[in-house]
């Protein structure tokens, strides 16, 4: 009988589960996938997506379950989940500081609407992925194309680099924040009279660039100093509003 215990515990061993102790490539690849999804989740929602308000402790929850299936020892899963994320973090965190780096041209800060259809295109594949598809959900008749223009648009208004500001509509811009700017110096008269005739549009984004512009002259008096300053900043700039 004696001899019979080396091959009971030989058989034991050959019929009991392993713990595997690696990912395969495929599995290491869906951890890359979620986690990028995950980090990226911020930029779908700028986009104009709807994100659950929870999203990152339910993505987890249902990658758990799908994990739940993997031979992977559990410490092991979880140490491979926060690496994948936070490999993917760092990417996202490179790619975004590459292109603010970069954005020293027009025609680069331009680029910024490519740069956000790359994100929407992550995006718009996560809303259909088995886990994300209730976390990240693009409104009825999304259209990523105008949504990547209005979120680039946000960005580059301030320079006047904005997919709708025109010349005219950038030279307005300038003459409304001369306009506050100069108000102790040409008179509340004159700079209300520079507002009413050039400080309005139908498009509501034009007006509010237009008000902006204004507010920010009349934060700044010091922008032009000097009364005959603020003649030849207006002077200048009259023709092109027109």
């Amino acid at each position: 009988m004696a001899s019979m215990v080396p091959i009971t515990a030989i058989a034991m061993m050959l019929i009991a589960p392993v713990h595997v102790l690696a990912q395969t490539q495929d599995q290491q690849d869906r951890l890359n996938l979620v986690a990028k999804y995950v980090v990226t989740a911020p930029m779908c929602e700028r986009l104009g997506m709807v994100l659950a308000p929870d999203l990152p402790a339910r993505a987890e929850a249902r990658l758990d379950a799908e994990m739940a299936s993997w031979v992977i020892d559990s410490h092991l899963r979880e140490r491979l989940k926060n690496e994948a994320v936070g490999r993917q973090g760092k990417m996202l965190g490179i790619d975004l500081g590459k292109t603010a780096t970069e954005a020293k041209t027009d025609a680069q800060l331009r680029n910024l609407k490519a740069v956000l259809s790359g994100f929407g295109h992550t995006c718009m594949a996560a809303s259909t992925d088995p886990i994300f598809q209730s976390l990240i959900v693009p409104p009825a008749n999304y259209d990523l194309d105008k949504a990547a223009i209005y979120a680039a648009d946000a960005v580059l208004e301030a320079g006047g680099l904005a997919s709708w500001q025109t010349p005219q509509i950038q030279a307005r811009g300038d003459l409304m924040m001369v306009a506050g700017a100069c108000r102790s110096k040409i008179g509340a008269t004159r700079s209300d009279a520079l507002l009413d005739e050039y400080g309005h549009s139908d498009d509501p984004r034009v007006r509010g660039y237009y008000m902006k512009s204004f507010d920010a002259g009349l934060s700044d008096p010091t922008l032009i100093s000097t009364l005959a300053g603020c003649k030849r900043a207006i002077a200048s700039l009259l023709p092109k509003v027109r």
